[in-house]
């Protein structure tokens, strides 16, 4: 018999979208599934449906609990799964009938300890008007998907857009399977957003290799309300305290390469982040001074700092964060003009 498999789906009020979530896993090719619904102190019918589908489904268990938030919930999915892989699926999204067996089938293929795969966004309710799976499943059968197999110091560099086009896909929890011993130690941030990137990376110190699927074998429902997905909330500032932690960890790791990238995508951030936040949050004056400090961390890391850690910004960015700092309103103008160019 092929493994068990755990699929952990977090739920807060997602009437309107849990069970669409859940068919998708329930319709999953492959079958050996255990299916864990954390009830995460869900306000409206949430609860009553889990314990519907419990009822009448013997792969579906459920969790109720207080509410503690998105990772909080993930956890204790975590601390309850028996099979010997891990998947996690937010339930106002849905995978690929086949996203399972591909993701398993390149995993083992590769001799991997996680495999991922791309995702695709959807404005829409109903699955028939979504991405067109069954393409995508066929095509993998007729030989024609691509798979890519990157060793441990490799995936982790793809967390940045500076070394990989296809950061994202490489950062977030839910595209993904693992095996599941790589969650003994780790567990994600209780209370915090951005919780993929305070976790993803140190999944991938643990693996020897991993394996992206240039498919897209998940559908990511973009839905106004979400904190993640709305204009911007100071909260969003909480990718910084990930980032800085990631940062320290993989200065201890000796791992240069990406913590020279993690400082360089710290400091691009801060850049990005500021003007939203002076803009809507004007009294955040603290919060301003912590990225204006970013940037100019990473010019002095780039000049002063160890090696062979120095030395790693372009001239060019160089001068663009001595930009930045002089007169934020001066850089935003010329960055502005030279995006708008290029889009002509």
């Amino acid at each position: 018999m092929k493994p068990l498999i755990s699929v952990i789906i977090p739920v807060y009020k997602v009437e309107k979208y849990l069970r669409r979530a859940v068919d998708s896993v329930l319709s999953q090719t492959y079958t050996n599934l255990e299916i864990i619904l954390v009830d995460d102190g869900s306000p409206d019918e949430c609860p009553a449906i889990c314990d519907a589908y419990a009822a009448k489904e013997a792969r579906v268990r459920v969790i109720h609990k207080e509410n503690g938030g998105l990772s909080d919930a993930r956890n204790a999915g975590i601390d309850v799964a028996g099979g010997d892989y891990i998947a996690f699926l937010d339930s106002d999204d849905y995978y690929a009938p086949c996203f399972i067996e591909v993701l398993y089938r390149e995993l083992v293929k590769s001799d991997a300890q996680v495999s991922l795969c791309r995702y695709e966004v959807t404005e829409k309710l109903d699955v028939a008007d979504g991405p067109d799976f069954a393409g995508v499943w066929q095509e993998y059968k007729d030989g024609k998907t691509e798979s890519f197999v990157y060793d441990r110091k490799q995936m982790l560099l793809n967390q940045y857009d500076a070394h990989c086009p296809d950061a994202t896909y490489f950062i977030v929890a839910w595209n993904k399977l693992y095996k599941a011993s790589l969650f003994k130690q780790v567990r994600y941030p209780k209370g915090k957003i951005h919780e993929d990137e305070a976790t993803t990376y140190r999944i991938f110190d643990k693996i020897t290799r991993g394996v992206y699927v240039n498919a897209p074998l998940y559908a990511y429902y973009s839905m106004p309300d979400s904190i993640t997905r709305a204009k911007f909330h100071v909260k969003r500032l909480q990718w910084f305290d990930a980032l800085d932690d990631r940062i320290d960890f993989l200065e201890k790791k000796s791992e240069t390469e990406s913590w020279k990238a993690a400082v360089r995508a710290r400091a691009d951030g801060a850049i990005r982040y500021y003007y939203p936040l002076i803009k809507t949050c004007p009294r955040e004056k603290a919060e301003a001074k912590r990225l204006r400090g970013y940037v100019k961390q990473a010019l002095s890391y780039n000049r002063s700092g160890k090696d062979p850690q120095k030395g790693f910004l372009r001239f060019v960015t160089v001068i663009g964060y001595h930009l930045f700092l002089v007169s934020p309103d001066i850089y935003h103008m010329i960055t502005k003009v030279g995006k708008d160019s290029c889009q002509k």
